[in-house]
């Protein structure tokens, strides 16, 4: 087939949704091309995934595909049905009533619905009779990566956007407390997505405490978490989180890093509490799980190692066949140009 991946953005919804799917279905010898706009011989496109199409200008060609017989899946990557109004940017845009329309009669154009966890897909069968589940993935590559479960200083890291910086809130108390805790060589907490700034603004300040900002290389990204050693992931409870993907315990499992989560929807399908990595269910639990953690290496390295043991599953080369199903059904006979 020659598939093309018609991304949104090109941070992490572009990496996970188009560019390493792209890459996985290449290895089925696919030609996969990929990015933010169309191919000039878009007519010679068998299947165009498209991620998110809503805007009129993307509708519009959506529509010409559509009638030149190509196949249509859209994908969906978070629920934009079900935004919080903390995120305001996003919400913004997705209550526009013109955009929430154009989403709804793109996904019912489509010929296929794909997203990345069973609840999302659960929402999208109200609106599409065939809604997929493909996983989100990473290369097999970093299950292999060594890592020293005793260093001399600690790291324990928060990774999100501006977007998801309204959860960090409920883990703040415990992350200063943390950044001052008396262990030998010291404990050092590293914030990933967000700047100095906003850090202060949640009260984050002080001995111990970093900020890297947005990182845009997906590759840098991976490598500045991958410097923890101790995760946390907060989410509130509300319907938009609950529809997720545990894209956290993805990163963290392949990786090898404990972590502890929200006792919410996506993560309570995947943490095996006190196995494979905390849930916390009060705000509390937060500082009491760090602390366990951060006193206990072997612990640290018998909750990664249990996390690592699983996250084969969630290799590209365990996904590329499910994306392959999902965009290989018989296409509608192509029409004249």
């Amino acid at each position: 087939m020659r598939i093309h991946f018609w991304s949104a953005d090109e941070a992490g919804s572009g990496v996970y949704r188009a560019i390493l799917p792209g890459m996985s279905l290449q290895w089925l010898g696919h030609q996969v091309s990929g990015g933010m706009l169309l191919p000039e011989d878009w007519q010679e496109l068998d299947v165009v995934v498209g991620c998110r199409v809503a805007k009129s200008a993307p509708s519009r060609a959506w529509r010409t595909m559509k009638a030149r017989g190509i196949r249509l899946v859209l994908d969906l990557d978070d629920d934009y049905l079900h935004l919080d109004p903390s995120n305001e940017a996003a919400y913004r845009v997705w209550s526009d009533p013109a955009m929430r329309k154009g989403l709804l009669d793109n996904m019912a154009l489509a010929d296929t619905v794909t997203c990345c966890s069973e609840p999302l897909a659960a929402v999208m069968r109200d609106y599409h009779g065939d809604v997929r589940v493909v996983p989100n993935g990473l290369p097999a590559q970093y299950l292999g990566q060594p890592r020293d479960y005793d260093p001399e200083v600690l790291s324990v890291g928060w990774a999100g956007t501006s977007s998801t910086v309204a959860e960090l809130p409920m883990a703040v108390r415990a992350l200063t407390r943390i950044a001052q805790y008396p262990r030998p060589g010291g404990v050092a907490v590293r914030l990933v997505g967000i700047d100095a700034a906003q850090a202060v603004g949640l009260g984050m300040r002080g001995k111990g405490m970093g900020a890297l900002g947005w990182v845009p290389n997906f590759g840098h990204y991976l490598q500045a978490v991958s410097a923890f050693d101790v995760w946390v992931a907060p989410y509130r409870d509300i319907a938009f989180n609950r529809a997720k993907y545990p894209t956290k315990f993805l990163e963290a499992s392949m990786l090898g890093i404990p972590l502890i989560a929200s006792d919410i929807e996506p993560y309570r399908r995947v943490i095996r509490h006190g196995e494979n990595g905390f849930l916390v269910k009060r705000e509390h639990q937060w500082g009491r799980y760090l602390k366990r953690l951060v006193d206990d290496p072997d612990l640290r390295q018998r909750m990664g190692m249990a996390a690592r043991a699983e996250a084969s599953g969630a290799i590209l080369q365990a996904l590329n066949r499910q994306w392959e199903a999902a965009l290989s059904a018989p296409a509608v006979e192509r029409t004249a140009a």
